[in-house]
């Protein structure tokens, strides 16, 4: 009986609260944008770990060019580096890399660089490697470029909104 009066007190000096309008007490809301943004930030980790991996792996095979013809050795580097660059066992060459971000979708795209060097000898090969890294180098920065702008709540944050700190997530670009 007393709660009762003591609601009945609030509502009359309040008047009558809305619900819906406060999105605090909206937790399913919530739980469905955190768990969207915790699925698009896995996705984009994960981005940015096969691009750099892919990245190192065109490196490598452009340190090694040179040394073609040379070194009767250095056909087997390249093809060991070539099945070693995957990412979560994906291969990384002769494939897609398909990236969505919030306003749009990237593709790398980098052929076998061993099918390349025979059918068109290692300049073209080492174009095509630099060409790859500059689109590699695009797409980490639209990737960068989106996560900066990415928001989980309009509102600005309370002590009780889950926190994400985007330079945190850059920080693991900037080896790049």
């Amino acid at each position: 009986m007393l709660k009762q009066n003591m609601l009945e007190a609030l509502q009359k000096h309040l008047g009558v609260i809305d619900t819906q309008s406060l999105e605090i007490l909206d937790t399913q809301q919530k739980s469905a944008k955190i768990d969207k943004f915790s699925r698009e930030i896995k996705g984009i980790n994960e981005s940015i770990g096969a691009l750099q991996t892919l990245q190192i792996a065109c490196q490598k095979l452009l340190k090694l060019i040179p040394t073609l013809g040379q070194d009767s050795n250095t056909e087997a580097q390249m093809q060991e580096v070539v099945q070693k660059a995957q990412f979560l066992g994906q291969a990384l060459f002769g494939g897609s890399l398909v990236i969505s971000l919030e306003s749009e979708s990237l593709e790398v795209q980098v052929a076998n660089p061993l099918e390349l060097l025979e059918t068109q000898g290692a300049g073209y090969l080492s174009a095509y490697l630099h060409d790859r890294l500059e689109i590699i180098k695009q797409a980490l920065g639209k990737i960068q470029e989106s996560v900066s702008q990415k928001q989980v709540f309009s509102k600005p944050p309370t002590l009780n909104t889950p926190s994400f700190s985007k330079e945190a997530l850059l920080g693991l670009m900037k080896t790049s």
